[in-house]
Order: C-alpha cells, then structure tokens, then sequence
C-alpha cells in the first residue's frame, strides 16, 4: 500500500478562520476518500504542519495544501500546482490581530473567485489527480494518459 501524504500547514498561534475550515475540510474528506482509495492499494495519511513563531516573511504558507507519495520518491507539490491554479495573497479578516502584523491568506484563484477557506471540490480534484499520478507511477502527461495534471490531454489540444 502506498501512502499520499495530505499536508495543511499553519500556524498554532493564529487562529484563522479560512484556515480552520479548510483543516474541517480536509478531514472530512480524507475520512470520505480513505475506504474508497484503500481499495486501489492507496493510504491518505493526513498531517498538520504546525509552524510557531509567524513572521511577516514565513505567513504565507499559512494554510497551504501539498500532497505527496514517499514510496515514489514523488516530493511535495501544492494543491494549486495540481490542479494549474493562481494564488494570490489577500488581506486576511480574522487573524492579524493575533499575529501582531498585517497578515494576508493564501488565496486560490478559480476564473477570477478567490477562496481562502479551501471547497471540498477543489481538494477532491486534487487529491483524485494525485492518488491517479501515484496509480500511473509518476508519469506525467502526454497525449495519451494522464498522470494528474490534466492540462496535456485536457488542455491544450
């Protein structure tokens, strides 16, 4: 069985809102998405990355999402490289007070709509677009097949 390592990063000091759904999120679906990739050999092993001491230098990985496979050497690759999305970075409405600094959230733009708070949609994809990269050995795509990214036999063509 090989495990896809889900990593949400934040910080133990802030308590962010967007931050705090998408962790709910991610667990949901991951308890949802276990039983069904167990069958295809594949484990969701679900971490949280807390990081102390948020500077305005080291903020912006709050509330980043990666997935990974160590069992194939495949490193970590965030949710919006993926699924070929924009991030920006927007002033964040809940959590600059505790940080002592201006504080803005990672933000994952979808033609034009940012969300902070990640949808369940966008993080199923990713996580389905993984677990078939894992399944396909790593491949990327071509013409052909896909191996999780989607933009070759999708996209482009």
């Amino acid at each position: 069985m090989k495990d896809i390592v889900i990593r949400h990063y934040l910080f133990e000091e802030i308590h962010c809102e967007p931050t705090t759904q998408t962790g709910q999120t991610l667990r949901r679906l991951c308890a949802q998405m276990a039983p069904k990739l167990a069958k295809l050999d594949i484990r969701l092993v679900f971490q949280e990355a807390l990081l102390e001491n948020p500077t305005p230098e080291n903020i912006r990985v709050k509330n980043r999402v990666t997935f990974s496979c160590p069992e194939d050497d495949m490193p970590e690759r965030d949710l919006d490289e993926i699924l070929g999305l924009q991030v920006a970075h927007e002033p964040c409405r809940t959590c600059s007070d505790e940080a002592g600094f201006p504080v803005t959230c990672r933000t994952v733009l979808v033609e034009e709509q940012g969300y902070q708070a990640l949808p369940s949609g966008l993080i199923a994809d990713a996580m389905l677009r993984f677990s078939f990269s894992v399944l396909s050995g790593g491949q990327e795509c071509d013409s052909h097949s896909c191996g999780g990214c989607c933009e070759g036999c999708h996209g482009g063509q």
